[in-house]
């Protein structure tokens, strides 16, 4: 659990009607990111999800595990020295509660695109 650790910092929590963008930043100095990779520091695609998989269960208030994963496409490097500071936007299914569409963000760029079942 990433969130457990100092991994991201959790700025900003925005309810809109239809979705809830969490506003976090991610924190350039982890270890993880003398790993991957060194002077060219790159957010693991596992770290991303996980950190979806913290907001989803921070949302329904519950621990959560991933069920079912249809879509998943990374669109850019996360770059923490360059994009510290994302938006991770949740809008979850009017059919089914635990069906989330998420993208992770900044100003500019989209990085990831994903949609999942949660349980």
């Amino acid at each position: 659990m990433l969130g457990k650790t100092d991994f991201y910092t959790l700025n900003k929590v925005t309810e809109n009607e239809d979705s809830t963008s969490y506003t976090i930043t991610i924190n350039k100095n982890h270890p993880i990111f003398k790993g991957h990779f060194p002077g060219n520091p790159v957010t693991p695609g596992v770290a991303q999800m996980d950190i979806v998989k913290e907001l989803v269960a921070k949302h329904l208030q519950k621990e959560v595990s991933m069920e079912e994963m249809p879509s998943c496409k990374f669109l850019a490097v996360l770059n923490p020295e360059t994009n510290a500071d994302v938006d991770v936007i949740l809008k979850f299914s009017k059919e089914d509660a635990q069906r989330v569409s998420v993208v992770i963000k900044d100003a500019e760029v989209s990085y990831l695109k994903m949609v999942a079942v949660y349980r």
